[in-house]
């Protein structure tokens, strides 16, 4: 009987966090509210209210919720974002990097709710936590994809921690002008500069070719 009411329970709450999904991908965040996720859920305030206190409460169960679902949907969708599918971590971090720029995936949900839980730092601290460990979380993981890369190529002036925490940030940045304009920057380009200066940094780029230098014969055919 315990593990019948443990499983509605659990149905019941990817219910409310389907319901929040669906009104924030439609509607907006601003539209979201418990009256909203009732009606959406088909529940009364008292069941909504039973599993989720309050709507933040309902906002941190979405977060997680998008964050496992971009982690589950990328290795199988995108055949290049799971750990272990490349041998080398820059082989590793440059398939992510064509991913993030040339074939993002939607998710917009997810931006939404970035957005408010950094609006709120100052004062949830639940929020701040949790976005503090998913940037952990990544940072950790990338910075063991460029730790022996750095070995290398010889860098020893900063940690990789370091390089992952400036990779994270110009992705941010990126992500901010794509979501407020898609037309800010070609994409294309953009990964061919990211991958030139972080390969460079890396050691993973071959050397500039040599510029031809002109021959007598073509100077002094020139200068007559």
């Amino acid at each position: 009987m315990a593990r019948r009411r443990g499983e509605v329970g659990k149905r019941r709450r990817e219910q409310i966090v389907e319901a929040a999904v669906a009104i924030i991908a439609e509607e907006g965040l601003q539209e979201l509210s418990l009256s909203a996720i009732e009606k959406r859920a088909g529940m009364s305030r008292g069941q909504l209210t039973y599993y989720f206190h309050t709507k933040e409460d309902i906002l941190l169960a979405v977060f997680d919720h998008m964050i496992d679902m971009m982690r589950k949907s990328a290795p199988a969708e995108k055949g290049c974002q799971g750990r272990g599918l490349h041998p080398a971590g820059w082989e590793r971090l440059r398939a992510f990097l064509g991913l993030f720029l040339l074939d993002p995936p939607d998710v917009r949900v997810f931006h939404a709710l970035q957005y408010t839980f950094l609006s709120q730092l100052s004062h949830r601290d639940d929020f701040r936590r949790r976005l503090a460990d998913l940037y952990d979380g990544w940072r950790t993981h990338m910075a063991a994809d460029v730790e022996a890369d750095m070995r290398q190529a010889g860098r020893t002036e900063v940690s990789a921690r370091t390089v992952a925490s400036f990779v994270q940030a110009v992705l941010h940045g990126i992500a901010i002008q794509r979501v407020a304009d898609p037309n800010a920057f070609d994409p294309r380009e953009m990964l061919t500069l990211f991958l030139g200066l972080l390969g460079g940094y890396l050691g993973k780029n071959g050397p500039a070719p040599a510029k031809k230098k002109p021959s007598r014969r073509s100077t002094k055919a020139g200068d007559t």
